[in-house]
């Protein structure tokens, strides 16, 4: 389904498209795939929400070859994403994005989020070490390393999905101890 607005970012008449999917995904179940853009100033949003009540789930995925690199990955804007061994800890907030990818595609992200953290750097130490954790990306998806996927989700709307996923149930106090209202943390 398509509906056109007015752009709440820029105010341009009739330029806002709103775009919603409904579809099945295997192993997760049914899903609303929403995406916003403006034909004008190009704000763009997209979302994912599940159409069933889930748990609250941590799913960890060992990433060593290219098989797991092909993992989907269903992330809503309530999902957290961890993989320690790049130091990387993306976290939800206001302007967090639902996605359905692969565990590459996931990589691509960092990898894209990484790029724009090295035109910003304030130092060549900075640089370096960004580098270094592009390098180590480039690595794992060589299947020359190995790294963990971590998706934490205290409403249960994402998921790694595929064989070798270990998956677990949140207690209360993991879902009270997750952080709230940052969007990306790396420790360069």
């Amino acid at each position: 389904m398509e509906q056109r607005i007015d752009c709440p970012v820029c105010g341009a008449k009739n330029s806002f498209v709103i775009i919603t999917n409904q579809f099945e995904i295997p192993y997760f179940g049914p899903v609303l795939e929403t995406t916003m853009i403006c034909e004008k100033c190009n704000f763009k949003r997209s979302d994912v929400f599940p159409l069933e009540v889930r748990e609250p789930k941590r799913y960890k995925l060992t990433i060593k070859d290219e098989r797991d690199l092909c993992k989907r990955v269903v992330r809503s804007s309530s999902g957290y994403i961890e993989i320690p061994e790049l130091g990387v800890e993306i976290t939800p907030g206001p302007l967090a994005e639902g996605f359905v990818s692969n565990v590459e595609g996931v990589l691509e992200r960092v990898n894209n989020i990484l790029d724009t953290l090295y035109r910003w750097a304030d130092s060549e130490e900075q640089k370096k070490r960004i580098e270094e954790i592009k390098e180590k990306i480039k690595r794992i998806k060589e299947g020359k390393e190995k790294a963990t996927l971590i998706l934490t989700d205290p409403l249960g709307h994402s998921a790694i999905i595929g064989e070798g996923v270990e998956e677990e149930t949140l207690s209360e106090e993991e879902i009270n101890k997750l952080k709230e209202g940052i969007i990306i943390e790396k420790k360069l």
